[in-house]
């Protein structure tokens, strides 16, 4: 079995034959529209049509539909990644600015009417990862005071 298409060759290759409004395209004039080689052109293709290679003459329109359901299914496991995987928490420092120690943070996200801590506030992952954050930045200060001190 051959290597895998590239999958980005394949997108180029897919977007000139549907532009495209002849009925037959050899794989001399498609690496010519697409911009490659016609031998790495017909590396990618042949996993669609193995006498690529052989008969360079063979309609390339042919291949079409078989490259749209590759990359279809292709989108379709690369949709399946992104939504299985939870999205990266990331702090700007923005919202590092708005809080000026840990103090403020907790008072800020936790504290109730009248300024009490909430025993029922949550924290979101976000909230956590930013709290994590101004740890890491009270810790850093400290460190720097202990040794300028």
């Amino acid at each position: 079995m051959e290597n895998k298409p590239s999958i980005s060759r394949l997108r180029r290759v897919k977007a000139v034959l549907t532009r495209k409004q002849k009925k037959y395209v050899t794989l001399d004039m498609l690496a010519r529209w697409v911009g490659l080689y016609s031998d790495v052109l017909a590396d990618d293709l042949v996993y669609f049509n193995p006498l690529v290679r052989m008969d360079p003459s063979i309609n390339m329109m042919d291949l079409l539909p078989n490259i749209e359901s590759y990359l279809l299914e292709i989108d379709q496991q690369n949709e399946e990644k992104r939504l299985s995987n939870p999205p990266r928490q990331v702090v700007r420092k923005k919202e590092l600015q708005e809080y000026r120690s840990i103090g403020d943070f907790i008072y800020h996200k936790m504290a109730g009417a009248g300024g009490l801590i909430s025993p029922a506030a949550t924290l979101s992952d976000h909230d956590l990862h930013l709290l994590q954050a101004l740890v890491k930045r009270e810790i850093a200060k400290r460190k720097k005071r202990a040794k300028n001190s």
